[in-house]
């Protein structure tokens, strides 16, 4: 197991960094050439383009890497009923624009959904070329096809911002990004249309797909509720700026989980009744990834108007104080979100959506209280209590149903980094003291610090032979 996870993380590393690379650059320039009011806009319509890439998904990824029987004729007919949602669910979501308009009372909207419909479409039609990359673990075609379409849209896109389109730029680059990646993708699989449509290859994935498509459905709006409520009650400034601090908070998430999570269902499902053996790499990621997280959520939190300044400019000032909250929960993101690879790789989608559910309640409850509170600091600051709370009741249902252990022996993986994240803090707030106007070279002398303490710690403690045995092996 430990080879295959080793060969997965470092391609995916490669896509993830490249791309996080790519997507840093794009997201500066564009920054700085979009008002926070074209971003509100266009974060409104992401939320729900996500939705609707969701809904022509189906849950039939997940189901397809999880099912080994199916064969390349089975992958063929999947592929047709792909298509046939995509075209169906683009249609909708151009007319949803007329929706959108009247809720937010903004007629851009109802040009806007018509154009975004392709990127929905497109997204539709890759949701198996890339089940099937995954499943066969071809990890290095997957984030090839992530690194070019990124950087092609990102040219567009910013070609486009730099010629007067406006939002419009970030709509052209989506699309682009979309069919890039389908075209690579179908390239890499050599996938065709079937001539037929057989209804029991459906059936083949049904159970899983349909609980599979459940958590999905409940997580997004979990997701992306603060968004709606925040773009309805709070205006798209707002939003704007609540959105980019939340970006932000994820960015951590892209950089470490979006190695690991791509690579977990894949490998671990190979292994999914050997519970035990699970459990002692899973708990080993976890401590691994704890080791970072909360040492990085306290670096955050103290720079977070440092980090602002330098990669959005100062228009995003009212950002600041919202993601100096969410940065505490940085830790919470990086570990809670490996659990859905977990249970989806132990074939367990009635207990992933029951996970769901109580998240789902859990964080939009404390949305709705943050939004009644009347401000994007409130909303942060209930959401954060809401990440904390949900983060020891999922644990605890994953430990006891998934990895057959209690939270007790999961939680022990924290105590040495919550360490290390005290000397962080520690350290850092002497830092804080001296006093640099220099943004850049404020955040490059917290960074070194950063680096130099966390290093320092593992070569000083236990963590050294902990880390060197997770690679080694």
């Amino acid at each position: 197991m430990f080879d295959k996870l080793k060969k997965g993380f470092f391609y995916t590393a490669i896509g993830i960094y490249a791309n996080f690379i790519v997507q840093l650059l794009i997201s500066t320039i564009l920054s700085r050439l979009l008002t926070p009011e074209s971003y509100g806009v266009v974060a409104i319509i992401q939320v729900f383009i996500i939705f609707f890439s969701m809904l022509v998904e189906a849950g039939m990824g997940p189901a397809i890497i999880q099912n080994k029987k199916l064969t390349d004729n089975d992958y063929r007919i999947l592929f047709n009923y792909s298509a046939i949602f995509a075209v169906f669910l683009a249609l909708f979501f151009g007319v949803f624009g007329l929706v959108l308009s009247g809720v937010y009372g903004n007629s851009v909207y109802q040009k806007l959904t018509w154009i975004q419909a392709i990127s929905v479409f497109f997204n539709g039609l890759n949701v198996v070329p890339t089940a099937i990359l995954n499943k066969e673990k071809k990890f290095r075609e997957v984030n090839f096809s992530i690194l070019i379409s990124t950087l092609l849209g990102g040219i567009i896109g910013i070609s486009a911002a730099l010629s007067g389109a406006g939002v419009y730029s970030l709509i052209f680059s989506a699309i682009i990004i979309s069919l890039v990646k389908l075209f690579l993708n179908l390239l890499f699989t050599k996938l065709k249309f079937s001539k037929k449509f057989d209804r029991k290859v459906l059936n083949y994935i049904l159970d899983y797909s349909k609980n599979q498509f459940g958590f999905n459905f409940v997580n997004y709006f979990t997701r992306n509720a603060d968004n709606i409520l925040i773009g309805k009650f709070m205006g798209a400034d707002s939003l704007a700026n609540y959105n980019r601090a939340y970006q932000l908070l994820l960015l951590p998430n892209t950089l470490f989980l979006g190695i690991v999570n791509p690579v977990l269902q894949p490998v671990f499902s190979e292994y999914q009744d050997e519970v035990n053996y699970i459990r002692n790499v899973y708990y080993k990621i976890i401590h691994f990834l704890a080791l970072l997280g909360i040492p990085l959520s306290i670096f955050l939190c103290i720079n977070a108007k440092e980090i602002i300044f330098f990669m959005f400019g100062k228009q995003w000032d009212k950002a600041i104080a919202p993601f100096q909250v969410l940065a505490l929960t940085v830790w919470i993101q990086m570990t809670y979100s490996t659990t859905g690879a977990l249970v989806q790789s132990r074939n367990q989608p009635k207990i992933l959506m029951k996970n769901g559910l109580i998240t789902a309640f859990i964080c939009v409850s404390a949305i709705v209280i943050g939004v009644i509170g009347g401000s994007i600091l409130f909303v942060s600051i209930s959401l954060s209590i809401g990440f904390l709370v949900n983060f020891l009741v999922t644990f605890y249902r994953v430990t006891k149903y998934s990895l057959e252990d209690n939270l007790g022996n999961l939680l022990k993986r924290f105590i040495s980094p919550f360490y290390l994240g005290v000397i962080m803090l520690i350290l850092l707030k002497l830092v804080k003291k001296i006093d640099i106007s220099n943004v850049f070279i404020s955040l490059v002398l917290n960074g070194v610090v950063f680096l130099v303490v966390l290093v320092l710690y593992i070569y000083f403690t236990k963590e050294k032979k902990i880390i060197i045995a997770l690679f080694k092996k």
